[in-house]
């Protein structure tokens, strides 16, 4: 029973930081204003808790969420969810191998998750004709997205208790 409402627990914590983060990105804050395009934590923080914890970060979730965000950041419905979908997918699949290596190996291979998104991404409004951000944001765009995941590992890890999973924990679940 203490192991469900673990799960319950951050699994409203997810719901209600990815809440806190699509609010934060549609306020007007234009602070400094550097030009520069915004990290995707939204993005950065599903992918720390699905190499924690994957019970917590469940499908329904992320479809729930990022068709939120595709719907009010005004991006092609259901594009990105779909793609973060099988982003998502494939990192649960290798999450098993995940939870030996370090976290610069971690790190790593987010990176290649993050990159390998945003060309998926490139390639579809490509190939439907829609517009899109010239390459070099996008690019600058995946590499924040990526500098800011080990605060976001950070946070999940010592603010909020967010644990990864020892190898002997993984095969359970």
């Amino acid at each position: 029973m203490i192991v469900s409402w673990h799960i319950w627990t951050y699994r409203a914590l997810y719901l209600g930081l990815a809440l806190v983060i699509i609010t934060a990105r549609l306020l007007p804050l234009n602070l400094g204003d550097s030009g520069l395009p915004a990290p995707d934590v939204l993005l950065a923080l599903t992918l720390a808790w699905l190499l924690r914890q994957p019970a917590v970060v469940p499908i329904g979730s992320i479809v729930v969420v990022f068709l939120l965000a595709d719907f009010l950041f005004q991006k092609p419905p259901g594009l990105f969810t779909c793609l973060v979908l099988l982003v998502t997918e494939s990192v649960k699949s290798r999450r098993a191998q995940m939870t030996e290596v370090n976290f610069l190996v971690e790190w790593a291979s987010v990176a290649g998750t993050v990159f390998t998104l945003l060309i998926l991404e490139r390639v579809a409004l490509w190939v439907l004709f829609l517009s899109q951000d010239p390459l070099g944001l996008t690019l600058v765009h995946g590499l924040l997205t990526v500098a800011v995941y080990p605060l976001v590992v950070l946070v999940s890890h010592f603010l909020l208790g967010m644990r990864k999973l020892r190898p002997m924990d993984a095969e359970a679940v």
